[in-house]
């Protein structure tokens, strides 16, 4: 059996103050009212040993719940709805759900996929990267405007995913009043929610001037 780090029958998280996944997984936790959290901060250069032994990967975000140790941000959110239902996070009907995770899936390609160039790339690498990421968000801006949340009137794990990357864009570089009203008004929205702003470690905050 695997024991919960600190002996503490909690939910604990493994996670990177400053790291996008993990911003993902503090969030979603937030967004479920789960308050038994311990968030246990770890250096990605020196992973500490229980990380080691229960991660063979020794990765950021993994999670252990009880006697059950999870890592891959995919596989942890999609636990995290099933176990902890309210609020539900996705739909009840396969082809919406099917459709959502498309979406995801479509983000992660698109989207998602500048990150590493903008962390750690070149100056030109982070400049053309830059410059491809606004363009396919002003091409998406209608996703953004028809409906309360992203593509849906409820919040989905898909709104989980985007909201922590919305928030570094200004730390990627981007300039946000050059991004379409729709994606900021989506922003903004999701960014004064009580859980977002619980979710956001004293990193992050430093990565946005207006929150």
């Amino acid at each position: 059996m695997i024991i919960p780090a600190r002996g503490r029958s909690v939910i604990s998280v493994y996670s990177v103050s400053d790291s996008y996944d993990s911003h993902r997984i503090r969030f979603l936790l937030k967004t479920k009212n789960i308050s038994s959290i311990d968030v246990i901060e770890v250096d990605p250069l020196n992973p500490p040993e229980d990380l080691i032994h229960i991660n063979p990967y020794h990765t950021t975000p993994t999670v252990v719940d009880r006697d059950l140790a999870l890592y891959g941000t995919t596989v942890i959110t999609e636990y995290l709805d099933e176990r902890y239902p309210h609020p539900p996070l996705m739909p009840p009907d396969p082809v919406t759900r099917a459709k959502l995770r498309l979406y995801t899936y479509r983000m992660e390609k698109d989207w998602l996929s500048y990150i590493p160039a903008l962390e750690v790339g070149t100056i030109e690498e982070k400049k053309i990267a830059r410059e491809e990421l606004f363009e396919k968000l002003c091409a998406s801006v209608d996703l953004f405007s028809e409906t309360k949340f992203f593509l849906s009137e409820d919040m989905t794990l898909v709104d989980t995913c985007l909201a922590p990357f919305l928030w570094r864009l200004e730390h990627y570089g981007l300039d946000w009043e050059e991004l379409p009203k729709p994606i900021r008004q989506y922003a903004h929205m999701i960014f004064r929610k009580e859980s977002f702003k619980q979710s956001v470690s004293e990193q992050e905050r430093e990565m946005r001037f207006d929150f």
